[in-house]
């Protein structure tokens, strides 16, 4: 859409009667300030947006990827990307989607979104960032750390504020470490300026299927595995257990770990953004060796988990094109500057699982002594060393808790 000056000074004076600044006037001086920050250009309308252009993913490459490569080493370039994922969903469930659009997730509001970031070498991957809607989900209750960064707003996307904050936090954690950052030109991706270790990179417009390597496999393989760790919980339960946001970041968490460094790497090659130094150092994947490395489909259907009524390829695509950003109303953006407990917080009635009790100090041990033996009959010693390790962590908590309750007198006559 064309965007004029006096449009945009219209739009501030809105702006401000809303937010009751009755002294503001947008100028010529104002609007030239507010450019210069955003850094923002104007340019020729070039008719409307296309399709994947090969010329423009071959020129970008050639003219300013070669350039960051020049720049930086492998594993200090990055790509980011978000997903939406409905985390609940199993492949039954899937029924009642069919027919009906699933964009956006408005037919169902378990769907959270993560923030998804690796570098080129896939030696490094962040921690995931979550979004959901409730600021505090009750199932958190007692839990003294997630193994996620967890945000939440009312419509669980990201925004130019979670993006902004996370960037940031980021960028004070490198200490001095240059790392080369590549995102999309979403607008829930804004320019920042004031970065002192993270070089932002923009790819160009509607090129994101083809140049965005989370977008190749790793996202992919995420949801896998992710949906995998779901199916074993509801069948190691019996169906008895309720999965709730505690059980997505958990799951989702160890998804990631198992992300390989082979497919964050065979994704950069596929995007087309290695240098032949790193693609020769991608060496072709390992054949399957156990059940866990299975495709979902085949992972699926080995152990009969979807009967003969579900489409598996829909089950494994359904949140493919699920919204995760999108441009703010003007509601919203006001709401944004009021700083609104609403806009910061979420809907607190979204989530209802209820917090599962915390286990207690003597019941860890027990099933550290328990998992010990077991291994002890059925595993290797490099396993067992492990154990031993978690059970003498249990125990010295255990003694600590004990040193005041209890005298040595309390267990003799």
């Amino acid at each position: 859409m064309p965007i004029s000056g006096p449009l945009v000074k219209a739009k501030a004076e809105n702006f401000a009667d809303e937010l009751g600044l009755t002294s503001f006037k947008a100028s010529e001086g104002w609007l030239g300030k507010f450019k210069q920050r955003h850094h923002i250009n104007y340019g020729k309308i070039s008719g409307e947006a296309r399709s994947v252009d090969t010329n423009v993913t071959h020129d970008w490459i050639n003219r300013v990827w070669s350039k960051f490569i020049e720049k930086y080493a492998p594993s200090d370039i990055f790509n980011a990307d978000e997903a939406g994922i409905f985390y609940k969903l199993t492949p039954d469930k899937t029924l009642k989607f069919k027919g009906k659009k699933c964009v956006g997730g408005k037919l169902s509001k378990e769907r959270i979104t993560m923030l998804v970031a690796a570098d080129m070498d896939g030696t490094e991957k962040n921690k995931l960032l979550i979004i959901g809607k409730s600021k505090n989900p009750r199932c958190f209750k007692n839990i003294k750390k997630l193994p996620v960064t967890y945000k939440a707003n009312k419509s669980a996307w990201m925004t130019s504020q979670l993006f902004e904050e996370e960037v940031g936090k980021w960028d004070a954690e490198l200490k001095g470490r240059k790392i080369l950052l590549l995102v999309d030109n979403c607008p829930a991706h804004p320019f920042i300026s004031n970065l002192q270790n993270i070089e932002l990179a923009f790819l160009p417009p509607n090129t994101t299927s083809v140049l965005q390597p989370m977008d190749q496999s790793v996202i992919k393989s995420l949801k896998d595995h992710h949906r995998r760790k779901l199916l074993m919980e509801l069948v190691e339960s019996e169906g008895k257990t309720s999965v709730s946001m505690l059980h997505a970041v958990n799951f989702l968490s160890k998804a990631w770990e198992e992300v390989t460094p082979t497919t964050i790497q065979h994704s950069f090659r596929h995007a087309g953004l290695c240098t032949n130094s790193t693609s020769d150092e991608v060496k072709t994947e390992p054949e399957v060796e156990s059940v866990d490395d299975l495709p979902l489909t085949e992972w699926i259907q080995q152990f009969n988990m979807a009967g003969n009524t579900v489409n598996l390829e829909t089950y494994i695509a359904v949140d493919d094109r699920l919204l995760t950003t999108a441009s703010l109303a003007d509601e919203e953006i006001s709401n944004s500057v009021r700083k609104t407990e609403d806009q910061e917080q979420g809907d607190e009635e979204d989530e209802m699982d209820e917090p599962e009790p915390p286990l207690s100090i003597e019941e860890a041990l027990e099933a550290a002594k328990l998992l010990e033996k077991y291994f002890l009959y059925n595993q290797d010693a490099s396993i067992l060393l492990d154990m031993s390790k978690i059970s003498k962590k249990i125990q010295q908590n255990y003694w600590c808790s004990k040193r005041r309750q209890t005298k040595i007198t309390d267990y003799t006559q």
